[in-house]
């Protein structure tokens, strides 16, 4: 989602350090999105009502770094960010010091192994700079993430919420998708988020709940160990 030129900072809108601000980072070749508070709260609506809490939180494409400062701040642990542009990825360790998060500078493909490997599921939030979507729905970054735990089988598959600029066209990944999660895919206002629940049975939420999040209120507009 484009941002305002005056916005400066985002909030922290829920748990202990709620009220919190964090500042926006610089663009990164020209560009800058971050995920606006809707999807922000749909995020973590969701997994409260699946029962989800206290497990090990993944934020992808750190970006900001608010949704793993939301997620600390609601009680996952351990909190994980993972950025690969070196020039943000020293912004984040600032705005992160003061913070128990786990800061990694590589390609979050290159995480997979660590955040499957148990003992807890973990939660994985992507939110991909939007060039990376085609737009026809395809995806190539999360193609090759379902790809590498189709043909890793890791003993603990992670749930994932990915925000998009429109529905993912899984293509040839769709039956190895179909078998293993749930999928729902959701319009928050021109935002799409994608959720793929390992284990639909935690939900808690009526197909009317998911509809009632697209349209909930929200005034958000939109040193730590390193691996």
């Amino acid at each position: 989602m484009g941002l305002k030129g005056q916005q400066k900072s985002v909030s922290i809108t829920g748990g202990i350090f709620r009220g919190r601000k964090i500042p926006l980072p610089p663009a990164v070749h020209g560009h800058r999105h971050t995920t606006p508070g809707l999807v922000k709260e749909a995020v973590f609506q969701l997994l409260e009502n699946r029962g989800y809490a206290r497990q090990p939180f993944w934020d992808l494409c750190g970006g900001s770094g608010q949704m793993a400062l939301e997620a600390l701040s609601r009680g996952f642990e351990p909190v994980h960010l993972v950025e690969l542009d070196r020039g943000r990825f020293h912004w984040l360790r600032q705005v992160v010091r003061d913070y128990k998060v786990r800061l990694h500078n590589k390609d979050f493909l290159r995480t997979l192994p660590l955040l499957t490997a148990g003992p807890q599921r973990s939660v994985c939030y992507l939110d991909l700079p939007y060039s990376f979507w085609q737009r026809d729905g395809g995806c190539e970054k999360l193609q090759s993430l379902f790809a590498w735990l189709q043909s890793n089988d890791p003993p603990l598959l992670p749930l994932l919420l990915v925000q998009a600029p429109r529905p993912f066209d899984a293509a040839s990944m769709e039956p190895w998708i179909a078998e293993h999660y749930k999928a729902e895919q959701r319009d928050y206002r021109g935002q799409w988020l994608l959720l793929y629940d390992p284990e639909p049975s935690n939900a808690s939420e009526t197909p009317e709940e998911w509809e009632s999040d697209d349209t909930r209120q929200s005034d958000d507009t939109e040193q730590p160990p390193v691996v």
